[in-house]
């Protein structure tokens, strides 16, 4: 039998003890022959670096130090990276049995050098809430759009030397670094393969990234989105920044609704955590008839991100 590609995944983690075993277990239970696993810890203060030890036997590399954010630490990590393939997975995520096995049948088509599978939602329990489905956009304009929502980033696998050819991972941004390099890749014409096997579990929980940080999450959507928008016509361009308009008003909205009364935090946190929403135009129709009228004005919310709370 030939020998199967080497595949490199790069596990990124601040503060995520409480799920970051069961993240390292989901890639080394895969079994696969030919694995490099590089844990980036960003200088965790709780148990997570005790974790890492644990495992550090079966780790290519793992270390613990300061970073600006999970882009840097996966660049840092691409430097080291030996594997053919390389997938991205959250500490706080999971890969389903068998999906590096999946993965690596998926590139043995010389043509794939850039892949996407399914994903399932699931708790702090570990209880499925639903599906995640990979759902390609038609073109590079409805992506912008957010028309499908973001590709599941845990469920993604590249080819390495496409993403170091790419230039790696945007470290300026802390939300939407995959997302925009999906975007980076659409608007060079390159196209996912999408595979219909599972390959991730994908957490919802209070204190994840998208989380910890939703009314930063979307405006750095919006601004990876319009870096591409010069690929677009005319048409197209109009509509893109139309539309971003308006989401930056629901944005301002929501960082004056949740500043005045904490009690609507948790409900705008369940929308804003998944910015891709917003684009559809029932959501922004009723959302934006609520609008308070001492709403800032689109593009001075002037939101401060900060350091990055999880992984």
């Amino acid at each position: 039998m030939p020998t199967p590609p080497r595949i490199t995944v790069i596990l990124p983690c601040l503060d995520q003890g409480y799920y970051l075993e069961r993240a390292v277990c989901s890639v080394l239970d895969q079994g696969y022959d030919n694995l490099e696993l590089l844990v980036m810890d960003g200088g965790s203060a709780d148990h997570s670096v005790e974790i890492i030890r644990t495992y550090e036997d079966q780790l290519e590399h793992w270390q613990s130090t300061w970073d600006s954010g999970p882009a840097e630490a996966v660049n840092t990590a691409l430097t080291w990276a030996t594997g053919d393939l390389v997938g991205v997975l959250d500490a706080d995520d999971a890969y389903l049995p068998h999906a590096l096995d999946e993965v690596a049948r998926a590139f043995a088509d010389d043509g794939v050098d850039w892949l996407v599978g399914q994903a399932v939602r699931i708790d702090e329990t570990d209880e499925q809430l639903g599906e995640l489905s990979a759902d390609p956009p038609r073109s590079l304009a409805s992506f912008l759009m957010s028309e499908t929502g973001p590709l599941p980033g845990g469920a993604t696998f590249y080819r390495t030397d496409l993403v170091k050819a790419m230039g790696g991972f945007d470290s300026t941004l802390r939300l939407a670094y995959a997302h925009e390099m999906h975007t980076r890749l659409y608007a060079a014409d390159q196209k996912p393969t999408v595979t219909g096997a599972r390959l991730a579990a994908v957490r919802d929980h209070d204190q994840s990234l998208a989380a910890t940080h939703a009314l930063a999450a979307g405006p750095e959507f919006i601004e990876a989105a319009e870096r591409y928008a010069t690929h677009l016509a005319p048409t197209h361009r109009y509509l893109l920044w139309r539309r971003h308009d308006e989401m930056r008003r629901l944005y301002a909205a929501a960082h004056e609704e949740t500043a005045a009364d904490p009690g609507q935090r948790g409900l705008w946190q369940q929308l804003l955590q998944r910015p891709w929403w917003l684009a559809r135009n029932d959501y922004r129709r009723q959302l934006l008839q609520n609008l308070p009228s001492t709403a800032p004005a689109p593009g001075n919310n002037n939101l401060d991100t900060g350091r990055r709370h999880a992984a």
